[in-house]
């Protein structure tokens, strides 16, 4: 999946209360204490080894003391428009992390093109101390809504656990989830249509599924009753192996919570089943 470019802001969220109630909201001066990381299992201490942070840069991407350069996969940060709030989390995150000693886990045998390894990284909880358990960084950052889950292939094993860290945030409407830009969107609602056209980059959406139409190519799960003009979800025929023993069809009458990149139109493709949940009815 291509990186995503989150959709550009009403400025008038970034003065005011909207910046008071994000920075009341942000971690670390919550003081809540951090789980501890589950040392086995897919996304665990298992594999990761020590490192030292020298560095947060400007994307929010770590340079380790050893040349490394790593970033958080999974996590999507608040955009250059949101100058500062992007600038908030990023102070936060300098904050906790250079000079400490983490543990990092790779998600690839090999950088990408731009140099960077995806990881998840471990680092003792700021408001512990040292001695502190280790805990996820990613998980910390979205339980406060410092960020918000990305559907990165190569975080997949990381998705269960990510997604439970950033329901905290989203339930609450703290942090990213407090504006309008970033809150799901939900189709049934009249002005579904106009919102979707606004938005670029990842989206969040929710709705029920009232009919699946299917073609040679793929699935689509519509959200409306008249599917030409309702929000789709497509799922092509080579990736539904991806999503287990799901039928499509069955899914008619389930509520889901969505997200990816909007394409022309009112649809999304996905192609990973971290990219769809399926929650109880009334649930955002």
């Amino acid at each position: 999946m291509q990186s995503f470019n989150l959709p550009l802001f009403d400025r008038r969220w970034l003065k005011g209360a909207a910046i008071a109630a994000f920075m009341a909201a942000a971690w670390p001066s919550s003081g809540q204490p951090l789980p501890p990381a589950a040392e086995s299992g897919e996304c665990s201490l298992e594999g990761a080894v020590p490192a030292t942070v020298a560095a947060v840069d400007e994307d929010f991407e770590l340079l380790l003391d050893d040349g490394r350069r790593v970033a958080l996969a999974g996590l999507d940060f608040p955009p250059q428009e949101a100058g500062a709030l992007r600038a908030a989390v990023r102070d936060r995150l300098a904050s906790w992390l250079p000079g400490r000693d983490v543990f990092v886990g790779v998600f690839a045998a090999s950088p990408d093109r731009w140099g960077r390894s995806p990881a998840r990284i471990y680092a003792s909880d700021p408001t512990g101390g040292a001695s502190a358990p280790l805990a996820s960084v990613a998980a910390a950052l979205l339980s406060v809504g410092d960020a918000r889950f990305r559907p990165d292939p190569t975080a997949a094993a990381c998705a269960k656990l990510y997604l439970a860290a950033e329901a905290q945030a989203r339930d609450s409407g703290v942090g990213l989830w407090s504006l309008p830009e970033f809150r799901p969107i939900d189709v049934s609602a009249p002005e579904a249509g106009k919102t979707l056209q606004r938005r670029r980059g990842m989206i969040v959406v929710i709705g029920d599924i009232h009919s699946v139409g299917e073609s040679r190519r793929a699935f689509y799960l519509n959200f409306g009753d008249k599917w030409r003009d309702s929000f789709t979800v497509v799922i092509s025929r080579r990736n539904l192996a991806m999503f287990g023993r799901i039928e499509p069809r069955s899914l008619v009458g389930r509520r889901a919570r969505v997200r990816g990149l909007i394409e022309t139109g009112s649809r999304i493709e996905i192609a990973t089943p971290a990219e769809i949940e399926f929650i109880d009815r009334g649930a955002r």
